[in-house]
């Protein structure tokens, strides 16, 4: 009854329209959920350069949508976590009906690593938030800190193909080693390139027998 009373003096505002959220709402309204999510992408047995994955899914399949541009905008530069963890969740059904009909699972759950000076600048990291949606709805654990990113990588806004992938590369190391793990859900906020996805698999590629899968909001690969 409080935080009724409270959202109807100072609302929440929905991350895509501005428009405030009704009570049962949280971050995004149902009407821009229900837009943006009217596409998505499976793939199976594709690569990021050298590397294999067994599948890639993607909850909407073209990042230019406006809408979803300015969710993922609110997400990743004005610290909506809100909003990361509420498509995280739209993701993980996506991910759970994908993986029951081709009878897949995951033994862990890895956001891709920001580094600490701009998890710090930003508050957090997107990703995180993302794969934790994904967790709540598929029941597998997060892994938050095994794989990481160094401090000393530049900004892949604006950059060309070639200088994405020339970035990124070896940027990404584990910070711990995995036992007793096969299966692995990478999770990314937009997959563009594909560079930083191929240099989180690189590092990863250490571990034995080590089948990796990637799930991202969006994707242009």
């Amino acid at each position: 009854m409080l935080k009724e009373f409270i959202q109807l003096i100072y609302p929440d505002f929905c991350s895509g329209c501005n428009q405030p959220l009704l009570f049962s709402e949280r971050a995004v309204c149902s009407s821009c959920l229900m837009e943006v999510k009217s596409s998505f992408a499976s793939h199976s047995n594709t690569f990021f350069g050298r590397y294999s994955v067994n599948r890639e899914i993607y909850a909407f399949k073209f990042f230019k949508n406006k809408l979803l541009q300015k969710m993922i905008y609110e997400m990743k530069y004005n610290g909506n976590k809100d909003t990361a963890f509420v498509l995280g969740i739209e993701l993980g059904f996506l991910v759970q009906n994908i993986c029951k009909s081709k009878n897949q699972d995951f033994d862990f759950i890895i956001p891709v690593p920001v580094s600490e000076i701009k998890k710090h600048s930003r508050g957090y990291n997107q990703s995180e938030y993302i794969a934790n949606g994904i967790s709540q709805v598929i029941k597998r654990p997060v892994l938050k800190n095994r794989l990481k990113r160094r401090n000393n990588l530049r900004s892949q806004v604006n950059k060309s193909r070639y200088n994405r992938w020339s970035n990124v590369d070896e940027q990404y190391y584990l910070a711990r080693n995995f036992n007793g793990i096969n299966k692995i859900l990478l999770v990314d906020d937009v997959v563009t390139t594909g560079a930083t996805i191929n240099s989180c698999i690189k590092a990863l590629q250490t571990i034995n027998n080590l089948e990796i899968s990637i799930a991202a909001l969006a994707g242009n690969k």
